[in-house]
């Protein structure tokens, strides 16, 4: 029986886990998932193991009852807790505790199969992946063709869930926007706001300084706008650099906020430009027009999702989206990439959200 015609499996499901400690981008996608199991199990508890950075995004989501905080490494330096971390026999236990009738594994790692088989639940529902098909009740195959959010969507299906809402969601609190605005009196002025995302936590992902140059000229004579620069402390010369080079009216905001105070910013923007990243994902969630620029990642899984956002690559250069290989230092993908293309999909992008 295919997914798409399963049979109900969550009918008397009262505890439900979901596995998904990763990073920003794959936290917040996995809201459409969240919200569409929700309306299936109205009444169920429904957990979420999330990652000790990366997780905030998902802070405030109606769909979610608790999130659990999966914290066993210091190894990840843009997803690692504080303070001592917890060993991975710690979170087996705990969770064998709770008596989980159902787990969602939405990482595709060997140790996230075995950790959902340590907690005892009936249904173990997830990807075929890393030759753990073994460890679960419903093994799904993984399709690398399709958006990540759609890939979700099957699992689903395999549990007999209906997809009735596609979108993606983010919650940020008044103190979060008031903060922002405190720290940055110059979103109370009038004038168009751009966020520009331009630091990446893979060096393969970067997009040539001098083209950003040549991007934020254009866009500061057609819109006359102030531009953000988001990122974290180490982006900040980057930023700086750009600021100056280009001679546009810049706000530095990187290492000034955490990951829900850049949410607030995020949407307080009426046009995002960012690398193929977190922030790009997150600018979608809050409902900015967003395009992001691609390379060695495939945009038709990672682009910004929603249909007021695009993602910007050159299928003529036979090199793109190569998942990133790593014996190469340079991309072509991204060093021959036109900025022109960025310009034209910034353009049509805020026309597209703005008429």
């Amino acid at each position: 029986m295919s997914a798409f015609q399963s049979p109900n499996l969550l009918k008397n499901a009262k505890r439900i886990l979901v596995i998904r400690y990763r990073f920003i981008g794959d936290t917040i996608l996995t809201v459409p998932f969240l919200r569409n199991l929700r309306q299936a199990c109205p009444d169920a508890v429904i957990d979420v193991l999330v990652g000790p950075q990366s997780g905030s995004v998902l802070e405030n989501c109606p769909y979610v009852n608790e999130l659990i905080v999966f914290d066993t490494t210091r190894f990840h330096k843009y997803d690692s807790g504080k303070g001592k971390a917890k060993n991975y026999w710690h979170y087996a236990f705990m969770l064998r505790k709770r008596k989980y009738d159902c787990v969602f594994v939405l990482k595709r790692s060997l140790s996230s199969g075995f950790l959902s088989l340590f907690t005892g639940a009936p249904l173990r529902i997830g990807y075929a992946t890393e030759g753990r098909k073994f460890l679960l009740s419903h093994p799904v195959n993984w399709r690398k063709d399709v958006h990540e959010v759609e890939s979700l969507f099957d699992i689903l299906q395999t549990a007999g869930v209906q997809i009735t809402n596609r979108e993606l969601e983010a919650w940020i609190s008044p103190d979060e926007s008031a903060k922002v605005r405190n720290l940055f009196p110059e979103l109370n002025e009038s004038g168009m706001k751009i966020l520009i995302h331009a630091a990446a936590a893979h060096p393969d992902k970067m997009y040539p300084a001098e083209n950003w140059l040549k991007i934020l000229k254009s866009l500061e004579e057609r819109f006359d706008a102030t531009f953000y620069f988001s990122g974290a402390e180490r982006d900040v010369q980057l930023n700086n650099e750009l600021i100056a080079g280009s001679g546009v009216r810049g706000v530095n905001a990187a290492g000034r906020l955490s990951l829900r105070e850049s949410m607030a910013l995020y949407a307080m923007m009426q046009l995002a430009v960012c690398v193929d990243s977190g922030p790009a994902h997150l600018s979608a969630a809050v409902g900015t027009a967003t395009i992001a620029i691609f390379g060695p990642t495939d945009p038709n899984r990672w682009r910004p999702y929603g249909a007021k956002h695009q993602a910007v690559f050159d299928k003529s250069i036979k090199c793109s989206a190569c998942d990133e290989k790593k014996t190469l230092t340079k991309h072509n993908c991204l060093i021959q990439l036109d900025p022109n293309q960025v310009i034209d999909a910034a353009v049509s992008v805020f026309s597209a959200s703005s008429s």
